[in-house]
């Protein structure tokens, strides 16, 4: 799928439990559960270019997987042939060391890096200097990142309507959301399907077929072209303060 198509395909839906956190009519919230559809958001920028010529910049995909190698991309004007560091900003806001490459003689830089930490991760490419630690950068442009963990889903909802979740929903065929065994109801939950995304709440408990550990309602199913039962990323999202 073209990029611009698969970006543009990029989907959100919003948890909506406080008064006032969206202008949903009582209508609309009836038929989706008390959960606002999906809404687009801007198509994030993938490292399909190195940026323009004499500007600093650096470029990823703006999904990657678990256990799969990505590609960290940009421009370092000034900086040909030196080495330069991939780093990730932790948690507890430190630069950690990642991957080390070489910016080339037109001042491009291509790094592959093997993610092995899921979560929305902060990316940035700084110069080493000669005793191979890395320079202090001002205003370093930060490529984000959401990286998933590789996990298997089915569907859930047909059959089932009109019931009440283990969550206190009623299920209908508009409800957004997933059914997961052990995550507390209302945590959001990133969860990618070719391309597609969707941000929903823990609705349910489930499912109980081994080797899997995700439930998507229909409506979640529908809003990332999830059909029967399958492969998807996932990540845990952290809720706005």
């Amino acid at each position: 799928m073209p990029r611009s198509r698969r970006d543009s395909a990029t989907l959100i839906a919003v948890l909506s439990t406080a008064v006032g956190a969206c202008a949903c009519t009582g209508a609309a919230l009836a038929q989706t559960g008390g959960v606002a559809a999906p809404q687009p958001v801007a198509p994030s920028v993938g490292a399909t270019g190195y940026g323009q010529p004499g500007t600093r910049t650096v470029l990823a995909a703006p999904t990657a997987l678990v256990g799969h190698t990505t590609y960290v991309r940009g421009t370092m004007p000034g900086a040909a042939r030196r080495r330069v560091i991939l780093q990730r900003r932790d948690a507890r806001g430190v630069w950690r060391n990642e991957r080390r490459g070489r910016v080339r003689s037109n001042e491009r830089f291509l790094i592959r890096w093997h993610a092995d930490l899921g979560g929305r991760l902060s990316l940035r490419v700084v110069i080493e200097r000669r005793n191979r630690r890395a320079a202090r950068p001002t205003n370093a442009p930060v490529a984000l990142v959401n990286v998933y963990r590789p996990s298997r889903a089915t569907l859930f909802g047909p059959g089932l309507y009109g019931n009440k979740t283990a969550c206190g929903r009623v299920l209908t065929p508009f409800l957004h959301g997933v059914a997961h065994k052990n995550l507390k109801c209302g945590t959001l939950v990133a969860i990618l399907h070719q391309g597609r995304e969707v941000v929903v709440p823990v609705v349910d408990r489930g499912p109980y077929h081994a080797g899997y550990s995700w439930d998507l309602t229909q409506a979640t199913a529908d809003a990332l072209a999830f059909t029967g039962a399958g492969a998807i990323g996932y990540v845990r999202v952290k809720s706005a303060p």
